[in-house]
Parts: C-alpha cells; structure tokens; sequence
C-alpha cells in the first residue's frame, strides 16, 4: 500500500511537534516514497500537510489515489473535509499551492500567516 503510517516524524517535518496530534504518513509509488505528511483530527476537518520530495505524471496519478485513501481516513473519522495546510518555517510564500491543490479538487483557498513570541 502506498500510504504508510509511521512512528516517526519524517525529516521534511521537522518543524511540527513531535508530541502533538499529528499522525505521521509516507506516501510512495513504484519508485518509492514521495511525500510525507502529517495528519491531524480536528474538530470540523482532517488538517493535511504533505511534503512533496519528487514530482512526475506517475507520482501525480498514485497521489490522486493516495487522496482518496485520505477522504476514506476523513469519513471513517467522521470529519466532513479535508483542509490542507502549508507551512513554512522561513516565511516563504509558494504561488504553487493553490493550482496544485485546485489540481486535486481543493477549493475555498486562503492565505493566512502567523508569528509567535516566546513570554520566558
């Protein structure tokens, strides 16, 4: 199976907190992984990040299919959608995102940024 859950956070996601609610994924095709994600359950929708490591039509055609074990996971869970997240820890902005994911039926795109500050 292409998706495969993991007990560790993968190196792409080394930002995320390693004690958080994330589930940690691997997606692969015929020659081998080319993404991880991370996967939490939250109250309205199932929060996506995916780190994509390769691109082609191949990994495009397995990652549709990926996509639908995902909504499989968001409706056994319960959750009515699936709300994919990009961060970036060095503030960039990819103009990318929202062709790709409008490639993979995502819609109602939004930009928003954070900051936090440390109190200790």
């Amino acid at each position: 199976m292409p998706v495969t859950e993991t007990d560790h956070r993968p190196a792409p996601l080394a930002n995320f907190p390693d004690d958080g609610p994330y589930r940690w994924f691997e997606l692969a095709d015929a020659h081998g992984p080319y993404a991880a994600c991370a996967v939490a359950e939250r109250p309205e929708y199932l929060e996506l990040h995916m780190t994509m490591s390769r691109w082609g039509p191949e990994t495009r055609r397995t990652l549709a299919r990926d996509l639908d074990w995902l909504k499989a996971e968001a409706r056994r869970l319960g959750l009515p959608r699936i709300m994919g997240v990009r961060a970036d820890d060095q503030g960039r902005f990819d103009a990318r995102l929202f062709r790709f994911a409008r490639l993979y039926g995502f819609s109602e795109m939004c930009v928003y940024q954070t900051a936090s500050l440390a109190v200790d």
